[in-house]
């Protein structure tokens, strides 16, 4: 399957899980949310208010291969 998001696309099978993640200021991101389609990450990425520190980023996992899709920092 293929999905067009900021005028990119991505290709993901069954087992791909889409990752939305936050941090706060230099440290790692942890992951907050994981889904099996892109609408729903989507949804709960642009839901994710951001401010006084911290970032949150969309990620494509594939077999344990990470394409980062989407990010915002504050």
């Amino acid at each position: 399957m293929t999905v067009n998001i900021d005028g990119k696309n991505y290709t993901y099978d069954d087992s791909a899980r889409w990752l939305v993640q936050i941090g706060k200021n230099s440290s790692r991101y942890q992951t907050k949310y994981s889904f099996s389609t892109p609408h729903q990450a989507m949804f709960y990425y642009n839901s994710i208010n951001i401010g006084r520190g911290y970032k949150k980023r969309l990620t494509l996992d594939i077999n344990g291969v990470m394409t980062k899709v989407a990010r915002m920092a504050s």
